[in-house]
């Protein structure tokens, strides 16, 4: 009775596309309890005994106590709100924080009673888990304080098994022996007891109107808090099956383990995959539905199995098909498929069942090459070596060569719109309208004997495909159409042509060639443009105008724009459920439903194109690694940067000389990762994206100092890209020399430098004129002493000539007159006047005149030798010259004695005085030398107007001085201040150097 109850729930004897990965795949352990997904989109599998595996879609990862796991038994696995990955184990409970293992030991000491079965967050961030030893516990998100709860009346031996949260923040347990159980943040509280429906729960969900389902021995329950008197509402397709446990969101749609294996509700609908279905281990621990809807189910010893689509169904001996290696399929009025094979007759599918048909049932020949149906609904078979078969459906009957067929050997057949029956050989073409035969080869229309395919690509007009060209036959009459040896150079294996009367051409190992209606247009498209093999076997347009093509591994799509150009590939393989088998040559048929069959080696496949969804979410991309010149690099060692969970560095900065990245990058798509295809780019180095790659690295070296920006996007298998790019910032950093401070620097050195070298030729152009400067007033010292020594000598010797000469004179005019007399002491006199004046002249043209000392003491000699034997006293003063004593620039010194000479003359003459005085002082590099008396004075209207103080301050300018004049009427004298500053002497020479 329950073996009936249970084949009713079955689906049809057909295998879905169940994918399975064991240890030789790299999964860990073979038993699987639990999955779950982390924000990466990697699949995270708790084994038992094999600790935690990772699954990206290609490879498997493995976390175990190596690692520092508590214990490789883990029995549950879920992703918290912070991405970490939590396992409840045998001997406690473990963190995975992405680069270290935290674990937290619920008992200390005692193996047995620290094992944890259950672990679950709930809303606030808070983990509950099953304690050991009956009861639940909590780990605080704050304080990560565990506590722990027990629950009232309950044993030891009362282990919570499951977890659960509705949408109104309440969460729900499931213990072995008390059942249903809610904790309200205060205390629990008892809803259904297993003694209520006379069974045990097993497991607990919450949909999304909060309603939790529960999975029992008893069947699948639904139990609605709003109403918690109703406790036996069992959900009534699913009533009396065993229910370990299910994934309810949509009502109408959703999946469970059964001790049979596990089951879908599909509106009304209950389907159960066994190992007719292609699920070959019926002991199912759980099942999971991941991000894209793709179902998990984790076996007890089989690995896991992945359902992500229903696009191929396989049939195959054990659905009891009798035969392999098919070779034709059609479809018949009555809906039944004829599936034909190599030397196995041909097996009849009602959709429930196989019936065959071979040389005991009344075919002449179990070696079926192809297949046709006409329009009275006759079954055609050509065979090997014995002609035709025809079935009406009752009886058969048989046509050969000896009823006009051209070949007993059979490699194609076609029923066109005019009811003809086209038999292709590798001898000729024939041609049956139901009486005779019409018989074609190379003589009367075909390029060559041998016929790949027929078809009908309009109506009236059948075409045929040669080894060497195509021919058409129309209205009666049969012609050669399309010959191109560049062409048919090659194998060629199958030929179409579209509605748009552009070719098709399949090869055998060179891939498919699309020729344009108005034949100038040829592309070939191989394995390097997109397509599984280049090995073509099967041609077929679906009811949406896509290509599909067949091939010895896998099918393709060609998705196809206006005019049938191209728009995009894409494969079917393992992946989509057709499991890399071949197809075989012409064995293609298109179903009224719009499924395309496929004979294959090992069956025969069913694409179902209405079943195939787009997968519309896309990808989780991220950076998955960095490498420094194809090495692997401890980020941590940068102080400046923070790893993240892939131990990236953020705002990553590197020295010059390590500028040799590998950015390893990945796009996770659990439904078809080997299908996910990238772009990516470098800001800061390129602003275009990269050609479309499958590629999970890019390569950058020798990159230059600056700021960069690598971006990266991801398409899945249906070219659903992501919205925004993955991103990782980093920085070359410059040498020192390179920096904007070194820059500065060497633009302050170089300025230096050049102004130093300024001065450097300043200073020596200048030294060098000072050198000749100096030779110059060397010499020019000479040539004064030399002049005054001359010119005393020579003046001296003339003036006292002449006063000797006068003085003669004198002596031998003995009566000369009072006149002559009078002249020759004149003579006398301003021959003495022109000697004294001389003086002056010879005294400063003498070097040694040069000194402020020798200066003062001169002035101060004429005043005494003035004011000698007057009514005026003479009184001088100055600074101890002997310390202070100052050179005076060449020049002053005559000027100075000439500018005292006058005061002192003047001061004799008018001053009225009987006191004097003549000192001199001196401040830093200024001298001031004061004569004054202590005359009559002068008043304000007079002072300065005299010629003598004029040409006192004439001679002072000269020499960039300055003469001051002070002076009073009635009594208050006269001040004179020359003031004079070495510093403020007169350039000899102005030097400019450019």
């Amino acid at each position: 009775m329950l073996s009936l109850f249970i084949q009713g729930y079955s689906g049809y004897g057909q295998s879905y596309n169940f994918i399975n990965y064991g240890i030789s795949d790299g999964l860990a352990h073979e038993k699987v309890l639990d999955f779950c997904e982390d924000k990466f989109g990697n699949l995270w599998i708790a084994t038992l005994g094999g600790g935690l595996s990772k699954f990206n879609g290609l490879t498997f990862q493995n976390l175990t106590i190596r690692d520092g796991l508590a214990s490789n038994y883990v029995r549950d696995v879920m992703v918290d709100s912070k991405g970490n990955i939590w396992a409840a184990t045998a001997v406690g409970i473990s963190r995975y924080d992405g680069k270290r293992v935290r674990n937290f030991d619920i008992i200390d000491n005692n193996e047995r009673e620290n094992s944890v079965n259950v672990i679950y967050e709930d809303q606030a961030g808070d983990i509950w888990f099953s304690a050991p030893t009956g009861g639940i516990g909590r780990i605080d998100s704050n304080t990560e304080q565990i506590e722990t709860f027990k629950i009232p009346n309950s044993t030891a031996n009362d282990k919570v098994i499951a977890i659960t949260e509705d949408k109104d923040g309440m969460l729900w347990f499931i213990s072995a022996v008390k059942g249903l159980f809610a904790y309200d943040g205060k205390g629990f509280v008892n809803y259904v007891n297993n003694s209520d429906f006379k069974g045990y729960l097993l497991s607990v969900c919450a949909d999304d109107n909060g309603v939790l389902w529960l999975g029992s021995n008893k069947g699948l329950l639904r139990f609605d808090p709003a109403h918690p008197e109703i406790i036996n509402d069992f959900f009534p397709p699913l009533k009396g099956v065993f229910i370990k446990s299910a994934i309810v969101k949509d009502t109408s749609n959703f999946w469970s383990v059964s001790a049979y294996g596990i089951m879908q509700y599909d509106h009304g609908k209950v389907r159960t995959f066994g190992s007719q279905q292609g699920f070959t281990n019926l002991v199912v621990n759980n099942i999971y539905s991941d991000r894209e809807g793709i179902i998990w189910a984790g076996t007890d010893g089989d690995g896991i199995y992945k359902l992500s689509n229903e696009i191929f169904v396989h049939y195959g001996r054990e659905h009891g098909l009798h035969n392999y290696f098919i070779t034709s399929i059609l479809q018949g009025y009555d809906g039944k498929y004829w599936i034909s094979s190599y030397g196995g007759g041909v097996d009849v599918f009602d959709g429930s069942g196989f019936q065959n048909l071979n040389t005991t049932d009344g075919l002449s020949n179990a070696y079926i090459w192809a297949s046709t149906l006409d329009k009275q609904g006759n079954v055609w078979l050509g065979t090997k070596g014995s002609g035709l078969i025809r079935f009406d459906g009752e009886t058969y009957s048989y046509l050969d060569v000896d009823d006009g067929l051209v070949y007993n050997s059979i490699r194609c057949l076609f029923s066109d719109s005019q009811n003809n029956l086209w038999i292709g050989t590798a001898n000729g073409l024939s041609r049956y309208d139901g009486k005779s035969f019409h018989n074609y080869n190379v003589d009367n229309g075909l390029y060559d004997n041998t016929i790949w395919s027929i078809s009908e690509p309009m109506e009236g007009k059948i075409m045929i495909v040669t080894r060497k060209g195509f021919s058409y036959f129309m209205e009666g009459k049969m012609s050669k159409d399309f010959n191109d040896e560049n062409v048919f150079d090659k194998r060629v294996n199958v030929a179409l042509e579209d509605a748009y009367g552009n070719y098709w051409i399949g090869y055998s190992g060179h891939g498919l060639l699309r020729i344009s209606k108005d034949r100038k247009d040829y592309n070939l498209l191989t394995t390097d443009n997109g397509l599984t093999s280049d090995l073509i076997y099967n041609l077929i347009f679906d009811d949406e105008g896509n290509l599909i093509v067949g091939m010895e591994r896998g099918v393709d799509k060609l998705f196809l724009t206006g005019e049938n150009q191209i728009r995009r590939i894409k494969n079917y393989g393992k992946t989509e459920g057709f499991k890399n088998i071949q197809t075989t040559h012409n064995a293609v048929y298109k179903d009224e439903e719009g499924n395309i069959w496929f004979g294959a080696p090992d069956g025969v496949f069913k694409f179902q194109p209405h079943k195939e969804f787009p997968n519309q979410v896309e990808p989780v991309t991220y950076i998955s690694g960095v490498k420094l010149f194809y090495q692997e690099v401890n980020w941590d060692k940068y102080a400046d940067s923070t790893s993240n969970w892939h131990n990236l560095p953020i705002d990553l900065q590197l020295p010059y000389n390590e500028n040799n990245l590998v950015i390893e990058y990945f796009g996770s798509s659990l439904n078809n990762q080997p299908e996910v295809t990238y772009k990516f780019r470098l800001l800061g180095l390129e602003k275009e994206w990269s050609p479309l790659t499958a590629k999970s690295e890019a390569v950058y070296t020798n990159l230059s100092p600056g700021e960069y920006t690598f971006e990266v996007l991801a398409a899945n298998s249906d070219g659903v890209w992501n919205e925004h790019p993955a991103t990782f910032k980093f920085e070359i950093v410059p040498p020192f020399w390179q920096e904007p401070w070194f820059f500065i620097l060497l633009l302050v050195l170089i300025i230096a430098g050049i102004k130093l070298f300024n001065d450097y030729r300043v200073r020596a152009n200048l030294n060098k004129i000072l050198t000749v400067e100096r030779i110059r007033a060397e010499e020019l010292v000479k040539v004064r002493k030399r002049m005054a020594r001359d010119f005393h000598d020579n003046m001296g010797n003339q003036l006292a000539s002449i006063t000797v000469f006068a003085n003669l004179i004198s002596l031998k005019l003995k009566d000369k007159s009072e006149e002559i007399d009078e002249l020759l002491k004149n003579i006398e006199k301003h021959t003495k006047s022109l000697f004294n004046g001389t003086k002056d002249f010879i005294w400063s043209i003498d070097p040694e005149s040069d000194n402020l000392s020798e200066v003062f003491t001169y002035i101060k000699d004429f005043g005494e030798d003035l004011f000698n034997n007057t009514t005026i006293s003479f009184f001088s003063k100055a600074d101890d010259l002997s310390v202070r004593n100052l050179p005076l620039p060449s020049g002053w010194s005559r000027q100075i004695v000439l500018i005292f000479k006058e005061a002192m003359t003047n001061a004799l003459k008018h001053s009225n005085g009987d006191e004097v005085h003549l000192d001199l002082n001196l401040v830093k590099n200024e001298f001031v030398i004061t004569f004054k008396d202590n005359g009559i004075g002068l008043d304000h209207e007079r002072l300065g107007k005299g010629h003598g103080f004029k040409n006192m301050r004439s001679r002072a300018s000269q020499i960039n001085c300055t003469v001051e004049v002070e002076s009073k009427i009635q009594n208050y004298g006269t001040i004179i201040r020359f003031r004079g500053s070495i510093q403020s002497g007169p350039k000899e020479r102005e030097i400019k150097i450019y």
